[in-house]
């Protein structure tokens, strides 16, 4: 049985998992949520990249979501009504998934085809590989609800540099897939995506695991991102999220739409 169908067994709430040939893909199902992120996503993909690690028949791991919506970030209406509360619940969880994504000893590729918005933007600044489709678009809105991409940056910095990053979360707005291919967040843009996630595969699943472990540690050394960025990051967001003031702009823009400049 492989690991998908293991998965699967335990009923996954967020996500889709299949197997083929050496191949991964997780595939993030919460439509109704435009796939934002919330406890059980972040726990379950930890878990399924976890297992992968144990798996040598598994080469690749392909995260997609659907053709509206990659990943769109936190879940803000889970948040205003209180059926969670993702800081209080796993502080660490999320900024951890990344590390996972960027660090193990399989190739993570990103196959987006639709919108990525804040913490979206965490998991394919991650990636080793990031295809996207011409109508795909990147974007960080955390200022405009007085939040910081906190534990998106040091996984961002390390793709894009540190101006490019900074830029993308002033401007709080999407950017199309070929700027995004421009300042080195998309490696690929392709009006078929599956054409292209199909050509690097065949190459990507040649690959020893041994040999892409060796490659991440090695990239890890040469870009540092240790213990004391991800406290800095995880202590920055869960301060801001807490704060009175985001909690009443975020309730506000779930309940009526509007921006905290809004009158």
């Amino acid at each position: 049985m492989g690991l998908a169908a293991s998965q699967q067994m335990t009923t996954n709430k967020s996500i889709q998992l299949r197997d083929q040939k050496g191949v991964l893909f997780v595939t993030f199902n919460r439509p109704e949520a435009k796939n934002s992120i919330n406890s059980v996503l972040v726990s379950e993909i930890r878990e399924v990249l976890t297992q992968a690690e144990t798996d040598p028949s598994i080469k690749v791991v392909v995260l997609e979501g659907n053709a509206t919506h990659f990943c769109t970030g936190m879940d803000f209406q889970a948040v205003s009504n209180g059926t969670e509360d993702l800081m209080a619940d796993d502080p660490d969880g999320y900024y951890e998934m990344l590390k996972q994504i960027g660090g193990g000893s399989k190739v993570i590729v990103s196959k987006v085809d639709g919108q990525v918005n804040a913490g979206g933007v965490g998991l394919v600044a991650a990636s080793d590989l990031v295809i996207a489709s011409e109508k795909a678009t990147f974007g960080l809105s955390e200022m405009l609800f007085g939040l910081l991409p906190a534990c998106v940056m040091p996984f961002l910095i390390r793709r894009v540099g540190v101006q490019k990053a900074q830029w993308m979360t002033l401007i709080t707005q999407g950017i199309p897939a070929q700027r995004a291919y421009e300042i080195g967040l998309v490696d690929e843009v392709n009006g078929n995506t599956a054409d292209s996630l199909r050509r690097n595969l065949l190459r990507l699943t040649r690959l020893e695991t041994d040999t892409i472990r060796n490659l991440k540690a090695y990239m890890s050394e040469l870009w540092i991102m240790n213990e004391q960025t991800q406290r800095l990051a995880v202590d920055k967001i869960a301060s801001l999220i807490n704060s009175e003031q985001v909690q009443h702009n975020i309730k506000n823009f779930v309940t009526t739409g509007a921006f905290p400049w809004s009158k």
